[in-house]
C-alpha cells in the first residue's frame, strides 16, 4: 500500500497526517540532536523532483522515507545514508521496492559513487556535507534543502558580510542556483528557520589546487576583514610582491573583498612556492 502512496501528490494536511501516524506506528520521536525535521510541503518535495535528474542518487538523511517515496517514481536506483538506526528500519519497512537501499552510516565520512545528491540536509552537519559533496568528485548534481542563511552564503557576492570559505569552496567547484524559500511549517517539527532549495552542478573536478585553495583560505579568513598584504606576511610570512601579476588585483584590498578567481590563483603561485600544502588531498 505504502508503495503506491506518493507524498508529492497529496494535501499538506494528508502528509502531515501520513507522517504523524508513521512516528505514532514505530514509536518513535524526531531527534532534535540529529536536526530530523522532516518534510510535510507537497510543494517541496515537487520543486525537488523538478530539478531531480532521472539517474542514480544517493539521498542523505532519508529519515522516514517522505521524500524516498517521491524520488523512487522518478530515479533509476535511491541509496539512502541514514545515520539513525531507528530511521533506517522505518524506512526500509516502508518502502519495499528493490531500487532502494538504505546504509546505516554518516554521510560526512560515506558518500557512494553516484552522480546524483539529494537531500534535507541536517542543522548540525551542513557545512562538513557541503564540503565532502564537494571533494566527491563521482557528485556532479546535487539538489539540497538548506537553511536559507546558509543558502545565502553559498550565493554570496565578494566584499558582502555572508561571503567566506564556504562560498569559495562551492562557487570554485560547482554553478549554483538559489531556489524558492520554505517556512517552517513547511516542516514537522517546525524548525525555527526558513529554508531554500538550491541546485548545485559541478563545473570543476576538486584536485591539489582546490585543496590548497582550502588551505588558504581557512588561513586568511581568520582575519577576514584585514588587509590582505597584512595577513599574507603575519600568517604565512609571504610578501605582496611575492605574489608576481597579483600584486596590482590584491593592494589596498581585504580579505573578505578577493573574488575566488583571484584566490585560486594565489593558491597556486602559494602552492608552486612550497609555501601551502594540501594535507587531505589524495589522487
Amino acid at each position: 500500500m505504502e508503495k503506491l502512496f506518493n507524498p508529492a501528490l497529496v494535501s499538506r494536511r494528508s502528509l502531515l497526517n501520513w507522517t504523524l501516524n508513521v512516528l505514532r506506528t514505530y514509536g518513535v520521536r524526531p531527534c532534535e540532536k540529529l536536526s530530523q525535521n522532516f518534510i510535510i510541503d507537497p510543494r517541496l518535495i515537487s520543486e525537488i523532483l523538478a530539478y531531480t535528474s532521472p539517474t542514480d542518487t544517493v539521498e542523505i538523511g532519508c529519515g522516514i522515507g517522505t521524500l524516498s517515496l517521491a524520488l523512487l517514481t522518478k530515479v533509476k536506483r535511491l541509496i539512502c545514508v541514514e545515520i539513525d538506526r531507528r530511521l533506517c528500519t522505518i524506512s526500509t519497512d516502508i518502502i519495499r521496492d528493490p531500487g532502494f537501499l538504505v546504509i546505516n552510516a554518516d554521510a560526512r565520512m560515506l558518500i557512494p559513487q553516484v552522480e546524483q545528491v539529494v537531500s534535507n540536509v541536517p542543522y548540525h552537519v551542513t557545512s562538513k556535507l557541503l564540503v565532502k559533496i564537494a571533494r566527491t568528485n563521482s557528485v556532479k548534481r546535487a539538489v539540497l534543502t538548506l537553511q536559507r542563511e546558509v543558502a545565502e552564503r553559498l550565493l554570496a557576492v565578494p566584499g558582502s558580510r555572508t561571503y567566506g570559505k564556504l562560498t569559495i569552496l562551492m562557487n570554485v567547484l560547482f554553478n549554483i542556483r538559489g531556489m524558492s524559500v520554505y517556512a517552517p511549517s513547511s516542516f514537522y517539527p517546525k524548525p525555527e528557520v526558513f529554508h531554500k532549495v538550491v541546485v548545485l552542478e559541478r563545473k570543476k573536478q576538486y584536485d591539489e589546487k582546490i585543496c590548497s585553495l582550502e588551505t588558504l583560505t581557512k588561513v586568511l579568513f581568520t582575519q577576514r576583514r584585514r588587509l590582505v598584504e597584512k595577513v599574507l606576511v603575519s600568517k604565512l610570512g609571504v610578501k605582496i610582491n611575492e605574489l608576481d601579476h597579483l600584486k596590482s588585483k590584491i593592494v589596498g584590498k581585504r580579505v573578505y573583498m578577493l573574488s575566488e578567481e583571484i584566490l585560486l590563483d594565489m593558491a597556486n603561485i602559494l602552492r608552486e612556492k612550497g609555501v601551502i600544502t594540501c594535507t587531505q588531498y589524495r589522487d
